[in-house]
């Protein structure tokens, strides 16, 4: 049996590492015998190192910023690692780790996103030089890797076509609902009165992931003599517009609530993710997993909802999305068969589909999940 472990910019079996992939990517991989264990990277550790290094660019003329881009990042994270036992082989959802020049084992990287997509379509903006070098020795890790996997073929398209990874070495395996099945408890039966009709967005960055656009369509609604309630999960209620459809619900830990999350994204009629940019969207798995239709738009890696749900281009306005929510409206019908699709298609986005995919691919041996 292959000794796996599984790699990220911190430690994999923290809910807050990476929007929880690697957690439950890790549950699942070490259940199926994908994977051994966990590598444990502790960035915190380096506060003041980072602190310095931001203090220093300006004096070699960058701009402050990029710590964990940086080669001496990567190799101090590595060296103060922690892992169980020797390992045959990694897993990496970071990048630039393991550093390339400090192991011999194979890495398989599965990432959401490239470094490049990061830089010039979310706009994370570091120095040039910090930038430049990133690039560099992201492109000579994926070359040198086993295979770069994709969570999604947005991704997968930009390591083939910017990166000159040749295409055999490249695959797409999409990632699942990051839910506690042990915890799930079964879906009761939907309340099929759609008045108000329940708009929701799970995600922190509330403008990016659409929510200004999910208000607009709301506002069009009720001037057409509809009912609707925006019910936002994440940001600081604070933090977003006062508006008399808008029912901000503030933060809510997974972890602890996971019974009230779930409790509150199966009273949505759609879950939304209108945004701008966005690489695997996991927030829309989450709501098919959860049997609910997905209003999305047709950008990144967001995943196409096909018949659980409806799909806009980026520009789209808010009286297009509320024109086609009347539309239903109108025939309910319509939204049954919707809702019927999500639950079948939702059953798809579980981890163990994902892990046994995984093992298929690197060890030839399939598991019928």
């Amino acid at each position: 049996m292959t000794n796996r472990g599984l790699v990220a910019n911190g430690d994999p079996r923290n809910l807050a590492t990476f929007s929880n992939i690697p957690h439950f990517f890790l549950k699942a991989g070490m259940k199926n015998g994908l994977l051994h264990s966990g590598v444990v990277l502790r960035p915190e550790e380096l506060r003041t190192r980072r602190f310095i290094w931001n203090a220093v660019r300006p004096l070699m003329f960058d701009r402050p910023g990029g710590w964990t881009y940086s080669r001496r990042y990567g190799r101090t994270v590595w060296h103060r690692r922690e892992v169980a036992g020797e390992m045959d082989e990694y897993i990496s959802h970071y990048q630039l780790l393991p550093p390339r020049d400090a192991v011999r084992e194979p890495i398989t990287f599965y990432i959401d996103a490239t470094m490049r997509q990061w830089f010039e379509e979310y706009g994370y903006r570091i120095g040039r030089r910090v930038r430049a070098d990133a690039l560099a020795r992201e492109r000579e890790a994926y070359l040198s890797a086993r295979y770069v996997i994709g969570m999604n073929n947005w991704c997968s398209e930009d390591v083939v076509s910017s990166y000159g990874v040749p295409p055999d070495k490249v695959r797409t395996i999409l990632p699942a609902a990051n839910l506690d099945e042990d915890s799930l408890s079964p879906p009761e039966e939907w309340n099929r009165e759609l008045s108000p009709l329940r708009l929701g967005l799970v995600g922190i960055d509330w403008e990016r992931k659409g929510g200004p656009l999910l208000l607009e369509a709301a506002s069009i609604l009720g001037r057409m003599g509809h009912e609707v309630e925006v019910v936002v999960v994440g940001p600081d209620p604070s933090r977003v517009p006062s508006h008399p459809a808008l029912r901000a619900l503030g933060y809510v830990n997974k972890d602890r609530d996971f019974h009230r999350f779930v409790e509150i994204v199966r009273s949505f009629h759609f879950g939304c993710l209108l945004s701008r940019v966005e690489a695997s969207g996991l927030s829309t798995l989450e709501y098919l997993r959860l049997g609910i239709p997905i209003i999305t738009t047709a950008v990144g890696g967001i995943v196409d909802p096909r018949s659980a749900g409806l799909r806009f281009p980026v520009e789209a306005g808010g009286e297009q999305v509320a024109e086609a929510l009347a539309e239903i409206l109108r025939e309910p019908e319509r939204y049954a068969t919707m809702r019927e699709a999500a639950g079948r298609d939702g059953l798809a986005y579980r981890w163990d589909r994902t892990a046994s995919e995984m093992l298929s691919l690197l060890d030839g041996r399939t598991l019928d999940t």
